[in-house]
């Protein structure tokens, strides 16, 4: 789990040099293949972020992928996930480094398990190894990412701080957990699932916790509390007398 953010790291700088080279003004033949390279990583991307959102409890209006650019025609391949709802900073950091973690973890089968598997076919592993350069190129967060990235982190700095405090104490404790019982996880995605489990049972405690005291001090102890207590005799049964109609 330690070297996996330096992997992150790694991917992100490599895609943002790639970028830059394929797309620079004087890239030549590069640049119209790149474009083509480039746009099927833009779906890979686009997708990554409606599937996070999704994930984190936002269900996106649309989602967008062009060639073109709507305004000039020029070929500008891009997209866009809409949501419309306001996201906090974590969920918007989720989100906005989607493509850049699933991008890596789909690098990796494609590029190291695909092609050394007897069972499938060597075209299939062209085309595997293709559509991972294509995702290495657009895993780094664009940037309108980046833009709603720090929007969200400036919306409420109080209750970002606070997400960030939780978020390393749950990473805290969970090291703490492992180093105590000597514990090691097979699948790396159970530390992730580990990290969001001990989240949430910190946020919700610290709700109840924030909830009682505000119920004790919300309270007026001048006023004798009525204890409302229902009659322990039951109800006799009356029947009601017949009504004649004349």
């Amino acid at each position: 789990m330690l070297q996996e953010p330096f992997i992150f790291l790694g991917i992100l700088i490599i895609s943002l040099v790639l970028k830059y080279i394929l797309f620079r003004e004087n890239a030549g033949i590069l640049k119209p293949i790149a474009m083509r390279i480039f746009f099927i990583g833009v779906i890979f991307h686009e997708l990554a972020h409606y599937v996070m959102s999704l994930v984190v409890g936002h269900i996106p209006e649309h989602i967008k992928i062009k060639w073109r650019d709507e305004y000039f025609g020029i070929r500008n391949p891009h997209g866009e996930v809409e949501i419309k709802k306001r996201k906090t900073f974590l969920q918007a950091f989720l989100i906005a480094l989607a493509p850049l973690y699933i991008s890596t973890w789909l690098i990796f089968y494609l590029w190291f398990v695909v092609p050394v598997d007897p069972r499938i076919h060597v075209v299939l592993k062209v085309i595997a190894v293709f559509i991972g350069f294509s995702l290495l190129i657009t895993a780094a967060p664009s940037a309108g990412d980046l833009k709603v990235l720090t929007g969200s982190f400036r919306y409420n700095l109080r209750h970002t701080l606070y997400q960030v405090f939780l978020i390393s104490l749950s990473i805290g404790i969970l090291w703490i957990i492992l180093v105590i019982f000597q514990l090691v996880f097979v699948i790396e995605f159970f530390y992730y699932i580990s990290i969001a489990g001990i989240y949430h049972l910190l946020r919700f405690s610290i709700l109840g916790i924030n909830l009682g005291i505000n119920k004790v001090f919300a309270r007026d102890y001048t006023k004798p509390h009525k204890v409302k207590m229902k009659p322990i005799t039951r109800r006799q049964y009356k029947p009601k007398k017949p009504h004649t109609k004349w």
